[in-house]
């Protein structure tokens, strides 16, 4: 191996050390979002939350009110970049065709998800109607559903930012599989993962009257998704060595 290859063998292991943290930061970020969840009350879709009571949430538990519109999602989907670019390298010989595809879908599915969601924008619409007047309040609370109709998590709005994401991921389970890089087990769990999370936000986006079975479909795939992110993540720090 000449010295070029070996500097770039070194550089990308170094990579491979960031992406195994990102992994691992995705399962604290899931948790936090559960705990979250859990603390912020009774759960239902954001479909059936009326613009005055998003206001008020944000207000009395803002941190409650930005998970519940996606704030995790996107720290979760901007840190699977580095992974799944980290993925991509390793599997370039074996599987590039399939390799760069899930990448670029994951890329341009986190892409779709950010640009669509209405967080932030909500967030700056609340303070706005902290302070506003009777006469300003109708305004906001119109601009407020407007905003919720385009992009409130887990709704129509977002949902093709999610299908691309998913399925780009189940992809990459794919190529995991095929690869011989990662165990069986760590690819089968990605796609059982992947797979039942895709069926959570379509139910969710488009049958918001079956949130609670939505709801007991996520939760084994979030559990199924934490232990495929460790393994990942365990994986990854060995090839850096």
């Amino acid at each position: 191996m000449n010295k070029s290859n070996l500097e770039t063998n070194t550089r990308w292991n170094s990579f491979y050390k960031f992406a195994a943290i990102a992994s691992l930061l995705i399962v604290l970020v899931g948790l936090v979002d559960i705990v979250t969840s859990m603390l912020g009350g009774e759960v239902q879709e954001n479909s059936a939350v009326n613009i005055v009571d998003w206001f008020i949430l944000f207000q009395t538990n803002r941190l409650a009110a930005l998970g519940n519109l996606g704030l995790f999602n996107i720290l979760t989907l901007s840190l699977g970049i580095p992974l799944y670019l980290a993925l991509f390298n390793i599997h370039r010989q074996t599987q590039p065709a399939f390799g760069i595809l899930a990448f670029v879908l994951f890329v341009m599915g986190t892409g779709v998800y950010i640009s669509s969601n209405s967080v932030f924008s909500m967030l700056a619409l609340s303070d706005q109607y902290a302070v506003a007047t009777e006469v300003q309040k109708p305004l906001l609370e119109a601009a407020g559903r407007a905003l919720l109709a385009q992009g409130a998590d887990l709704t129509p709005g977002t949902f093709m930012g999610f299908f691309f994401t998913q399925t780009a991921a189940m992809l990459m389970a794919f190529v995991l599989l095929q690869g011989g890089v990662f165990s069986k087990i760590t690819a089968w769990l990605g796609v059982a993962g992947f797979g039942l999370m895709l069926i959570f936000f379509f139910i969710a986006a488009f049958m918001p009257d079956q949130f609670v079975t939505a709801l007991m479909i996520s939760a084994p795939g979030g559990l199924l998704l934490m232990a495929y992110q460790i393994l990942l993540a365990r994986r990854l720090f060995q090839l850096a060595r």
